[in-house]
């Protein structure tokens, strides 16, 4: 097995999309430009059988491997011919173990990569001493009604959705130019302590997005504009990649309402799984747990060198 550089985009989406999809399309990485890294898994010097990315930047004069901004895992992916459970298992080590290996010689004082949540083996990476870190996301089984599905929302969620139908907030889709969508959110996460990639949101809006891949419920009242929900989407899953309300419009159930409107579309796209992208933050956690959503875990491994890691200690316990 062999783990190498992939110089084309082309040759790795190709290969990734169908498996992986949007967060491995041509269009979305096209988002990082030259910033993105893209490695092949090939069984032989030239049969690709899978890869993964990652972006190496450098900041205070050090380097970090980490994940591109708004991408939630590293789109791992591979295809295998074994056909029982031994050999499957003993494939998925080997080539985690090669992942692992070939993370941990790139020169880095600190790395920090999250797996898609259908990989589950990640003993090769604590062997060689990594911090592996569950988080979780929720997630919902579009196969359901929607009658079905709102059974299954927290009474109060309910309650706050009927109320902001009463009060005559009305849900368009996609009635906004991509620059004023841009605007909202950047103004939006200003008012929060998230980290803000403005170049990488930009290119999400004004690069990336179409028909064919997203939309965005809008929420308005006697023409005030109360908050936004962006979702991208494949032909199996529609992400909930970000949402904002305009808290001075003192009126409750906006964001509830936006995402029950995002979720219906996700239907008529007819996506199988409904996916809130993370839910890690306690209070994003809980608004989202109001969905009714199976909570599904996902892992990160994390590894920095000694004097950033006792740093990291204090300030980032959660993850070292």
């Amino acid at each position: 097995m062999i783990l190498k550089p992939i110089h084309n985009l082309e040759t790795f989406c190709e290969k990734a999309e169908p498996i992986i999809g949007v967060f491995a399309s041509k269009k979305w990485l096209s988002i990082y430009g030259n910033a993105l890294s893209l490695v092949g898994i090939y069984k032989d010097e030239h049969q690709l059988i899978g890869g993964f990315y990652f972006i190496n930047t450098k900041k205070y004069g050090a380097s970090f491997i980490k994940l591109p901004p708004y991408t939630p895992h590293c789109s791992l992916f591979f295809v295998s011919d074994s056909k029982n459970n031994s050999a499957i298992n003993s494939n998925t080590k080997e080539i985690l173990t090669e992942v692992c290996n070939y993370i941990s010689a790139q020169k880095s004082t600190l790395k920090i990569i999250a797996f898609p949540y259908s990989i589950k083996d990640l003993q090769p990476f604590i062997w060689q001493k990594y911090k592996v870190i569950p988080n979780y996301t929720y997630q919902l089984n579009l196969l359901k009604s929607i009658e079905e599905l709102k059974t299954n929302f927290d009474s109060k969620n309910r309650n706050v959705i009927n109320k902001a139908i009463k009060d005559d907030i009305s849900v368009t889709e996609n009635t906004l130019s991509k620059q004023q969508m841009f605007d909202f959110f950047i103004s939006a996460l200003n008012t929060t302590d998230a980290n803000i990639y403005e170049n990488e949101l930009k290119n999400i809006f004004l690069s990336f997005s179409d028909e064919s891949n997203s939309f965005c419920k809008i929420a308005q009242k006697d023409n005030q504009l109360l908050g936004l929900v962006f979702c991208i989407f494949d032909k199996n899953v529609c992400y909930y990649l970000l949402g904002g309300v305009n808290k001075q419009a003192g009126l409750q159930g906006i964001n509830n309402l936006l995402v029950l409107k995002s979720i219906e579309k996700a239907k008529q796209l007819g996506c199988s799984i409904f996916d809130f992208e993370g839910s890690m933050i306690k209070g994003v956690e809980k608004f989202f747990r109001s969905f009714g959503g199976e909570l599904v875990p996902y892992y990160t491994v994390s590894k920095a060198n000694i004097l950033l890691e006792l740093f990291l200690k204090f300030k980032k316990r959660e993850i070292f």
